[in-house]
């Protein structure tokens, strides 16, 4: 990231990382394991034939429980026909209303699906037993303006098993605290575009994810939950396991002023709509290509009306997303499937293990998005609107004379590019592929890259000393060409400096021309 940095540095004010949306949820886990639904139900003295009503009478006892809260909080309240109606909105709307800055706002309510428990006749049995399956039931969402969350939501499920789900915002926590320690800033919605002391702004981020927010969430879930004392009481205590859902990861690269962003943001969308595809995407997310992987990888760009342009990269459900928010540049990496990464366990033999969706995994979460955000900057750093770099560009189809090593005798001549044939841009998009990155690349690999791309003929494929001939003197015109050069004391190459500005360049324009026939 630092390359980046360095690069625009005329036109940067800082940069925070931090979390951003976060939905978490909690479930009542001994109601699913063994026969801890049977035990509960035992302890109510239940049968499996009337759970129905039983359910139904708990219900109404935490509908009972939510209008007394409403009651003794007088606090808005508002039952939801249409799930167009935006929630928070409504809040936002409440609070602006009512000058509230501290506790609940509104309590709003929706029937929803959901998924619940009920009690089923299984044929194979002859037997009344628990199932698991989607239904429809009465929820409430408990909207309030915390001193350390901001605008926040608790979602509660008035059925078996009575579910939670928690929204909260990193970026609001940020702007709290700031308001605490009386650190200056300026914000457009959830994003902060300056701030007085970054360092200390940043040291308050990062001290997010070392909270024990799980007892926070406990106590939220009593405050909704009427009937959560019983369940404790029969479960000797135990309630609430929390989980993360959704997890969004920000970095946000404050720029001066929106003009210096708007100059440069359409070069970044271009060259990651255009060229950031395929194996660049496994790069991001730390991933190397298998022959074996299952996994599909997908960018999109997408317009929205009056806002501008958002990139979106996705693999196994997990994204890196980048666009303009103000003077902000904001690269945001979204994770759904945590099991696409791994945990550092010290019990484990194997050390490291898939992560799970714990919320005691909550500080993984931030070191893999600030990962996936740090590798996507590194990549715009290849980005280059200087129009100086088309001389360079230039240069490449004309011949050159050069020594490749202080063992010949004189220089040899070597042609130059048709930059726009198909043959020289499949070239020069396979050097640059992410997966050489960090390691370079072999004669070897570039020869069954090539292969891939269909580049040479059966007699050619046929005899392998042929091939590796030819990638030999497609290597040596390279660096001739100071595209590439190679590592010391080894047989690998990486794509020079200057060779990543001219190639990103030159594959640029080629595919948006592609595009626009």
């Amino acid at each position: 990231m630092q390359k980046f940095l360095n690069k625009y540095s005329s036109y940067i004010h800082g940069v925070i990382h931090g979390f951003d949306r976060i939905i978490l949820k909690g479930y009542i886990g001994d109601f699913y394991y063994k026969n801890g639904f049977y035990y509960f139900l035992s302890q109510e003295t239940v049968k499996l034939k009337d759970f129905k009503s039983y359910a139904l009478k708990i219900t109404d006892q935490l509908k009972s429980h939510v209008e007394k809260t409403v009651s003794e909080t007088g606090a808005y309240t508002e039952y939801l026909n249409s799930p167009k109606a935006s929630k928070e909105d409504i809040a936002k709307r409440v609070a602006k209303a009512e000058g509230i800055t501290e506790g609940l706002i509104c309590v709003l309510s929706a029937v929803e699906p959901c998924n619940g428990l009920s009690v089923g006749y299984n044929k194979a049995t002859g037997l009344l037993e628990r199932k698991t399956g989607f239904r429809k039931c009465l929820h409430y969402y408990f909207y309030y303006m915390d001193r350390d969350f901001g605008l926040m939501y608790v979602r509660f499920q008035t059925w078996f098993p009575f579910g939670i789900q928690i929204y909260i915002n990193g970026r609001e926590y940020l702007k709290k605290q700031l308001d605490k320690a009386d650190i200056k800033y300026r914000s457009c919605n959830n994003s902060i575009g300056w701030v007085e002391d970054i360092e200390k702004a940043q040291a308050i981020s990062d001290k997010f994810q070392e909270k024990k927010w799980h007892k926070v969430f406990d106590q939220f879930a009593e405050r909704v939950n009427g009937f959560l004392p019983r369940i404790k009481e029969i479960f000797s205590g135990k309630a609430y396991k929390w989980y993360i859902e959704q997890c969004e990861y920000a970095t946000d690269i404050m720029f001066k002023d929106r003009q210096g962003l708007r100059t440069l943001y359409p070069y970044f969308v271009e060259y990651a709509s255009l060229c950031q595809v395929g194996e660049n995407i496994f790069t991001f997310f730390g991933r190397k290509v298998h022959w074996n992987c299952q996994g599909e990888a997908v960018s999109d760009r997408k317009h929205f009306a009056g806002q501008g342009f958002r990139v979106k990269f996705t693999l196994d459900k997990n994204s890196v997303k980048v666009y303009d928010k103000s003077n902000n540049l904001r690269i945001e990496t979204t994770i759904n499937n945590a099991s696409a990464f791994k945990v550092y366990n010290p019990n484990n033999k194997k050390k490291w293990g898939i992560m799970g969706k714990a919320i005691s995994n909550l500080y993984r979460y931030g070191e893999v998005s600030k990962s996936c955000n740090m590798r996507y900057i590194d990549s715009l750093s290849n980005v280059d609107s200087n129009e100086n770099i088309d001389r360079e560009i230039e240069k490449l189809c004309n011949s050159k004379e050069v020594k490749l090593s202080s063992r010949c005798e004189k220089p040899r001549r070597f042609s130059g590019f048709n930059l726009l044939s198909d043959f020289t841009t499949k070239i020069f998009n396979a050097v640059l592929s992410g997966e050489y990155t960090i390691r370079g690349f072999r004669n070897k690999d570039l020869r069954e890259k090539l292969l891939k791309l269909g580049l040479f003929s059966e007699q050619d494929i046929l005899n392998v000393k042929r091939l590796s001939g030819k990638i030999t003197r497609l290597l040596a015109k390279l660096r001739a060409h100071k595209i590439i050069t190679k590592l010391n004391k080894t047989c690998r190459y990486r794509v020079s400096k200057s060779g990543e500005k001219i190639l990103s360049r030159i594959l640029m324009f080629k595919k948006f021309e592609m595009k626009t026939c």
